[in-house]
């Protein structure tokens, strides 16, 4: 039987004073006592997770932990009332620790309104699963659903706002595929009036916290600098490196 424990602290960087994210996650045992500390973010963004899948649920718990506002959106209300309650379906002790601990910090939030979260972040992150969402001409339903859904919110939407696609793979068809469904469905113009970053986030069940925070060097393709700034500070601490192409 295993009791978790995480310890949190203030940050007084002068980039955000009001900065609250947990510094190390520490998982006690009968005869061990491992810990593993987090990456140090001089910055809190709002941002949005749709998806609370494996990769979708760490990625939204493993940002609240470092201080970022996130609100994590799913259509099935049990995950999402699971998640406010402090429970996720996972085996991960880390995550499970992790979870309560934001939620008591009220970094984190689980939802069914997309539209609102949305409305309400800077940053969304598109965690919906690679098998629907790999190629244009596969079964593209549920991609196709939030991309609608996306793009009905982004049209009304008068602030620049940055959409993050995660997935192992995002060919050139792909990337084109989805800009031109985005522009053409909200009216706006990509780099302008909104940006996309296709990022290869993949986590394993059963570590997905410690995958996430010990990503390896990737490379993402983003659509232009303030977008890419923007990432920068979504993955601020980070030790590994990220490496920007231009989405055309």
């Amino acid at each position: 039987m295993f009791e978790q424990i995480s310890n949190y602290s203030t940050s007084t960087q002068t980039t955000n004073p009001k900065l609250y994210g947990l510094s190390k996650i520490l998982t006690v045992g009968y005869d061990q006592n491992k810990s593993q500390r987090l990456p140090s973010s001089r910055y809190s963004l709002k941002i949005s997770v749709i998806g609370l899948g494996t990769t979708g649920a760490a990625t939204g718990i493993g940002l609240a932990a470092l201080g970022h506002k996130v609100i994590a959106v799913d259509h099935d209300h049990r995950k999402v009332n699971a998640v406010n309650q402090g429970r996720v379906s996972s085996v991960d002790l880390k995550l499970k620790a992790l979870l309560k601990q934001v939620r008591r910090l009220n970094n984190l939030v689980a939802s069914c309104d997309m539209h609102h979260a949305i409305l309400s972040s800077e940053v969304t992150m598109l965690c919906t699963g690679n098998s629907s969402i790999q190629k244009p001409t596969s079964n593209l339903n549920l991609m196709n659903s939030a991309l609608q859904q996306i793009s009905a919110t982004l049209s009304s939407k008068q602030e620049f706002h940055l959409l993050v696609i995660c997935q192992t793979t995002a060919d050139a068809d792909f990337q084109r595929f989805v800009s031109l469904e985005l522009e053409y469905n909200t009216g706006k113009t990509l780099g302008k009036d909104f940006g996309l970053c296709f990022m290869p986030l993949e986590l394993k069940a059963h570590q997905e916290i410690s995958d996430f925070y010990s990503l390896p060097n990737m490379t993402v393709s983003i659509s232009d600098p303030r977008s890419e700034k923007l990432v920068k500070k979504l993955f601020n601490g980070f030790k590994n490196k990220i490496k920007y192409l231009r989405v055309v």
